[in-house]
């Protein structure tokens, strides 16, 4: 067991998981009230990776424009500036976390379940009524960001962490917490609380392995609770009574959705993910599993 806690772990390793300067930037204008589209788009464009995803993603069937958007500013105009700052944030993610060993984690994978954990709690968010359901996507997508801080910079515990869960995802949290002393939730949250983010994704992050212990925002926790399970199947293709077992009963109280409801669901949304996993990630990013 480490003798080090989730947030002195995030503290040490500050300087490696710092957003880069255009999401920091991002986030300022957007509580600017004085910034502009144009003030975003200068700063987008400083960034050609960010800049291309953009404009790819904009362009796609995802949001159906019929005329064709060529200009980092109208692109910002029309996605929005919550969405773009997300967009941001995940594109910065997905690059903080380059070097893990492929023996030992499969990065495409995870991305993709990720993905789709987001796109399924964005869908049960509109149906369930909460307000800026596009959090939900974002949560989603961070949701076990914490397990690639364990992989990418406590890799000799991963490894045993890894061989103790013995390949069974159910068993994960509790293989870290024998291994480490905390979990992959308590440092996403940490991490999430590094970036300055709003409390949802923070909260979220720690409890969507418990949603019932958290003090708030115990719906997004369960929404992000049935989404990664739903992900699993989707990726991995579990039964549906393997599924289901792996979700905590009480969400269904919490949620206000039924088994049969988020089931049809996971089924839905199958080719929405696969088009924003390719949007969001890049075709560098989709090595799968021979």
């Amino acid at each position: 067991m480490t003798t080090e806690t989730a947030e002195q772990l995030v503290h040490n390793i500050q300087q490696l998981v710092a957003l880069p300067d255009a999401c920091i930037r991002i986030n300022e204008l957007i509580q600017d009230p004085r910034s502009s589209a144009r003030d975003m788009g200068d700063v987008i464009i400083q960034d050609a990776d960010l800049s291309a995803r953009l404009l790819r993603l904009v362009n796609s069937a995802w949001y159906g424009l019929s005329t064709p958007v060529d200009t980092i500013s109208r692109a910002v105009t029309l996605v929005g500036t919550g969405e773009l700052a997300n967009l941001a944030l995940m594109t910065a993610s997905c690059d903080l976390f380059q070097g893990i060993p492929a023996d030992l984690f499969n990065m495409g994978d995870f991305w993709h379940c990720s993905v789709a954990t987001g796109v399924m709690a964005q869908a049960m968010a509109r149906q369930t009524g909460i307000m800026h359901p596009e959090r939900l996507f974002v949560i989603g997508v961070l949701h076990d960001i914490g397990r690639l801080v364990i992989l990418r910079h406590l890799t000799t515990q991963a490894r045993e962490i890894l061989l103790i869960a013995h390949g069974q995802s159910e068993l994960l949290v509790q293989s870290e917490r024998e291994v480490l002393g905390f979990d992959h939730t308590e440092i996403g949250y940490e991490l999430a609380r590094s970036w300055g983010l709003p409390e949802s994704i923070q909260t979220s992050l720690r409890y969507h392995h418990e949603p019932g212990s958290a003090l708030d925002y115990q719906l997004e926790s369960a929404l992000v609770h049935i989404a990664q399970a739903l992900a699993h199947d989707l990726i991995w293709g579990d039964n549906d009574s393997q599924v289901l077992r792996s979700i905590d009963c009480n969400v269904w109280t919490l949620s206000g959705l039924s088994k049969e409801g988020v089931l049809a669901l996971r089924s839905d949304t199958g080719s929405r993910v696969m088009e924003l996993f390719s949007l969001l990630m890049g075709d560098e990013r989709q090595t799968r599993r021979g």
